[in-house]
């Protein structure tokens, strides 16, 4: 199966999932969206990490957690920076979203649009409101 098809089976299974605390939230999507196109996601090691006593660490717990100053160096820590169009299946920034204490909400580029996490299921943004992208070493 491509890498589209299996990116596209994944987000009709998810569409309508909520938003929920430490469960289904950006970073579980899109980590998860990674398994299902590459068969790992591209954080793994990040499951759990960012929580505490069922609460989201702070800015600077997260810094100290993860080593980087910004969500950006995070990232880049583990893919590596698109500096053209996102290409489909590429982890996407949006700070029109739900942000939280990142800054900005993680999505995944399905093509000429991005999808991210809402409330009540998924929501579609126009590429050109993404503000970063990030793809696996090839």
């Amino acid at each position: 199966m491509e890498l589209s098809d299996r990116l596209n089976r994944y987000i009709a299974e998810v569409r309508d999932r909520p938003f929920q605390w430490h469960v289904w939230d950006c970073f579980m999507f899109t980590n998860g969206a990674f398994k299902a196109m590459h068969g790992r996601g591209y954080a793994d090691d990040w499951v759990g990490q960012y929580t505490k006593d069922g609460l989201y660490l702070k800015r600077d717990d997260l810094r100290k957690v993860f080593k980087a100053t910004t969500l950006d160096q995070a990232l880049d820590k583990k893919l590596t920076r698109s500096t053209s169009v996102p290409p489909k299946g590429a982890l996407v920034t949006t700070d029109r979203a739900r942000q939280w204490v990142i800054g900005e909400a993680l999505g995944i580029c399905t093509g000429s649009a991005a999808v991210f996490l809402g409330a009540t299921g998924l929501l579609q943004f126009q590429i050109e409101q993404t503000t970063n992208s990030w793809v696996l070493d090839a």
